[in-house]
């Protein structure tokens, strides 16, 4: 799905596809669907492995496999570690933090959902 978004719409077409899956897991902490949200979760999960795998959509694999051999495996594996922490630990964590002070500020209006 990654690579289908990436080819008809480039970049924008991936950033739309992130929207639409971190509103997913928002809708389900709004409905309180744990299915919903643990769904959503693996979707992201999978995002940053296909953000991952966009790089076997380099035009020049092979100058990418020279390049690649200069850079220390860390740094490589770090970058990994970097999308999955985004798109399964920040952005999670973020949806959550909306939908608590949402709540949180509709209590002290006497609208306890």
């Amino acid at each position: 799905m990654h690579s289908m978004v990436f080819n008809a719409l480039g970049l924008r077409g991936i950033a739309y596809l992130l929207v639409l899956f971190w509103l997913i897991y928002l809708a389900g902490l709004w409905f309180e669907q744990n299915r919903i949200t643990d769904t959503a979760w693996a979707i992201m999960l999978g995002y940053a492995i296909g953000m991952i795998r966009l790089l076997d959509l380099i035009p020049n694999n092979q100058a990418f496999a020279q390049w690649l051999r200069h850079v220390p495996k860390f740094i490589i594996g770090g970058v990994a570690l970097g999308f999955i922490i985004i798109f399964v630990g920040i952005l999670p964590l973020i949806a959550k933090n909306i939908i608590e002070a949402h709540k949180a500020k509709n209590r002290v209006l006497g609208r306890d959902y």
